[in-house]
């Protein structure tokens, strides 16, 4: 976080953006499905939430939970 942030706003983020990690989502993505679900909440912080890594990491390509091959998905 930038800032402090109001805690209905990092409980909103937080819960989306780990659904989102756990359902295979790339941490960028999950990062801006947490963002959003602050704002769409209407909630005050939604840009208070940063994603920091190192140069030499792509967030929107790092997984944190490999989903199932679909071959696997019934």
């Amino acid at each position: 976080m930038t800032k402090s942030i109001g805690d209905l706003d990092a409980i909103t983020y937080a819960a989306r953006f780990y659904a989102a990690i756990a359902e295979g989502q790339s941490v960028q993505g999950a990062h801006l499905l947490g963002r959003a679900a602050v704002e769409m909440n209407g909630l005050p912080d939604h840009e208070v939430p940063t994603l920091t890594c190192a140069p030499d990491i792509d967030p929107s390509a790092t997984l944190l939970v490999m989903p199932p091959p679909a071959s696997e998905i019934v």
